[in-house]
């Protein structure tokens, strides 16, 4: 009777550090590689009672001494276009599993693991191909189907049969060289397996590799578009483009895949310039001439405004002419000096709320995209602020908030223009009299309190606050804080004037008069001539009929 030992392979030292981890996705793609490798073109997976059995209809297991030869799987024929861990069935350690093969069956418990002998039976009636028999969580369609699909075999779980499809079509590039072919994919044109639920492109994961049905993203160098994918699908030639080991997420950084990284920007050029338009930062549009590709300058990219939008509050929006005209457009020039943050606020808000005679639209353009002719454009060089008389001030939010009678700015431009109009906001340096932390002040027109939106004023006066309560609660607050400054501006009563008038606001009919006497006795006659005595609780309140 033959028998089969545990033996720890000296070629499993040199992939120590990649070692397999045992996770049950990790489980399910070593078997189903192990299947593949043995030429199976199905795998049938069923699950019964917490015990998982799967049968392959490959070449079988000519040596079942192979099983307990970690990191000496016998795997040779592939190791070339591989790099087969030598896991396999190890991965199943240290459960108890039954494998029957070529008319052999073992079974390896907990000390077979481990060293001790394993009795080899020759059984009566073979299977075809390789049975393997152990317990295990559920390996459920959901997570086989997704290490399936691209594996280039047949897999069923519990009679279904899972999804299979081509990772690239035809019209992928073959580089037999690295053993892979490779086509470049808008988001869009990739099928619900290429995008699995809960992964995202980001930009450091724009291409992904397919290593027999394990897929592995990665970022391949410095081209950033968000649009396209690439896909690398390994052919089975000879190739030297690994994956770590034993996650298998990631791609191993070697001669191989600097050389992926170069034949794939090559590729992503060759489709953008078919495409014939693009995003690319100058740095990369030069990078594609210097690879032999003339790609056309990007295609325009601008915010109109210089100040950020999509965070909350926003500040006012510059509207956009009808006829807009890039090259009719400013840009900030490349200061920094102390107060160009304030220049950029005020020449935005000029663009905004300004009576010109000329348009006078700012656009923000980034500094990545410096370098292209559309680029080039005339810049803000100086911006000026004028304010009359002041009417009243006072601590509002974070910031000081200065009301005068007028506010002139006045913007310079490199062309030699000057635009210049009444506005009822601006944003200046801090007063001597404003808080050590305050950064800045925001001066306001009394025009501002009705022609000017709250928000856009609260963006000024330092806005939101993650930190603090929600965003409704700080906008209430923003919003008593404000109208009390314009209250008090107006006069020492309008503050009271305006407490009570909020409060009427809710009554139902309309009222026409209130009245309220020292005793706290409520008065109110409504629009319909009836009328409504409200009390001191513990008084009943008396409702009657319309006068006469």
């Amino acid at each position: 009777m033959q028998t089969i030992q545990a033996n720890v392979n000296p070629r499993l030292l040199s992939k120590a550090s990649r070692l397999f981890t045992g996770s049950v996705n990790g489980r399910i793609i070593e078997i189903l590689q192990n299947a593949r490798r043995a030429n199976a073109t199905c795998v049938e997976i069923r699950n019964c009672d917490g015990v998982v059995t799967v049968h392959d209809n490959g070449s079988g297991i000519s040596d079942f001494a192979t099983l307990l030869d970690m990191g000496g799987s016998g795997w040779n024929d592939v190791e070339a276009s591989e790099d087969p861990a030598g896991v396999g069935i190890y991965c199943l350690s240290p459960r108890r599993v039954m494998i029957r093969s070529s008319g052999q069956v073992v079974h390896i418990d907990r000390d077979g693991w481990t060293g001790s002998p394993v009795e080899v039976s020759i059984e009566s009636d073979p299977c075809i191909g390789t049975v393997i028999e152990f317990e295990d969580e559920l390996w459920s369609l959901d997570a086989v189907e997704p290490l399936a699909v691209f594996s280039g075999i047949g897999v069923i779980v519990d009679g279904v049969r899972c999804a299979s499809e081509n990772f690239v079509s035809n019209s992928a590039s073959h580089h037999p060289s690295l053993g892979c072919r490779i086509e470049v994919r808008e988001t869009a044109d990739l099928s619900r397996w290429h995008k699995p639920p809960g992964h995202s492109y980001a930009r450091s994961e724009t291409a992904l590799v397919n290593f027999h049905g394990q897929v592995v993203a990665f970022d391949y160098g410095p081209i950033i578009d968000n649009n396209l994918v690439v896909l690398v699908d390994l052919t089975g030639e000879p190739t030297l483009i690994r994956h770590m080991l034993p996650a298998r997420t990631q791609l191993v950084k070697n001669d191989a895949s600097t050389q992926l990284c170069d034949a794939i920007q090559l590729e992503v050029y060759r489709v953008i310039l078919r495409r014939g338009h693009h995003r690319l930062s100058y740095e990369q549009y030069r990078h594609a001439r210097r690879r032999g590709i003339e790609l056309p300058e990007a295609t325009p990219t601008y915010t109109i405004g210089l100040l950020p939008t999509g965070d909350v509050p926003n500040p006012v929006e510059v509207p956009e002419p009808n006829d807009f005209c890039l090259a009719k457009s400013y840009r900030c020039g490349n200061r920094t000096t102390r107060n160009a943050h304030y220049d950029e606020a005020n020449a935005h808000i000029l663009a905004a709320l300004g009576d010109l005679k000329e348009p006078f639209l700012p656009v923000s353009i980034s500094p990545s995209f410096h370098g292209y002719s559309w680029a080039d454009l005339p810049t803000i060089e100086r911006v000026e602020v004028r304010c009359g008389k002041e009417l009243h001030r006072d601590l509002v939010w974070s910031c000081e908030l200065i009301c005068v009678e007028s506010i002139v700015t006045t913007v310079w431009t490199s062309d030699g223009k000057v635009f210049t109009s009444p506005v009822f906001a601006a944003v200046v340096p801090p007063s001597k009299k404003a808080s050590a932390w305050s950064d800045h002040s925001v001066v306001v027109t009394p025009d501002a309190e009705t022609r000017m939106r709250s928000e856009n004023l609260w963006h000024h006066l330092g806005g939101w606050n993650e930190d603090g309560d929600t965003y409704e609660t700080q906008e209430y607050q923003f919003e008593e804080d404000l109208n009390d400054f314009w209250s008090a501006m107006l006069s020492s009563d309008e503050r009271f004037r305006r407490r009570v008038m909020g409060a009427l606001a809710g009554l139902k009919p309309p009222w026409q008069s209130v009245a309220v006497d020292s005793d706290g006795n409520i008065r109110i006659r409504f629009v319909d001539r009836t009328e409504k005595i409200v009390t001191p609780p513990g008084i009943q309140s008396a409702s009657h009929s319309p006068s006469t």
